[in-house]
């Protein structure tokens, strides 16, 4: 039989560190998801409430028609503008007029959710404080109006229904996620062992 290469050898020593590494921290992540008791964490979800339907009367001689439109041909178009480099410029300028810049930097908080066949547009903020999540939602809301409108020239679009409350919502780590991210440690330490031990390797056999 031939013996096997050396790139072989090499990538068998890396999948064995790899798995051994993964299976230790697990362990370890097992352990430490028993002893320690997870922090929870509260957050708070507001959301306003967009309309895109728009009614218009018209009368013909003595007969008045009117025309309902439910405008779920624009929301599309409006979660696009909300999310233009225009927009997010001009959320972030009221935000900081209102002190809220700090607590709303971090990507994700402030999103927009569009329902099938439906004029109405959903202004979704998370954050740890009620009262900011509530403020920046109602905020978003006007700004994503006014966007809209500049940009458009349409008169569709109003805040149907402001923010006037957040739902609490606790969260805290299972112990299933915690164990696998501390496999996923290991992995990440598995491969920074091979490569250092390679470099090494390489530099004693260089001199």
């Amino acid at each position: 039989m031939t013996e096997p290469s050396a790139t072989l050898k090499r990538l068998f020593n890396l999948v064995k560190v790899v798995i051994v590494s993964a299976v230790v921290f697990g362990i370890v992540g097992l352990v430490f998801s028993i002893v320690w008791h997870p922090r929870v964490t509260t957050e708070y979800h507001s959301q306003a409430l967009i309309s895109l339907t728009k009614v218009r009367r018209q009368k013909v001689g003595q007969v008045n028609y009117v025309r309902y439109s439910n405008g779920s041909e624009l929301t599309q178009l409006f979660s696009d503008t909300f999310k233009a480099p225009t927009t997010s410029k001009a959320l972030r300028r009221e935000l900081k007029k209102a002190g809220l810049a700090a607590e709303l930097a971090q990507p994700g908080k402030i999103t927009v959710h569009t329902s099938y066949n439906s004029g109405l547009i959903q202004i979704n903020v998370t954050d740890d404080k009620r009262k900011t999540a509530i403020k920046a939602a109602n905020l978003a809301a006007t700004v994503a109006v006014k966007q809209f409108e500049k940009q458009y020239r349409l008169k569709n679009s109003r805040v149907l229904a402001r923010a006037t409350s957040a739902d609490r919502r606790a969260t805290t780590i299972s112990r299933s996620e915690l164990i696998m991210k501390f496999m996923f440690a290991g992995i990440l330490l598995g491969f920074l062992w091979m490569f250092v031990r390679e470099l090494w390797q390489r530099h004693v056999t260089s001199r």
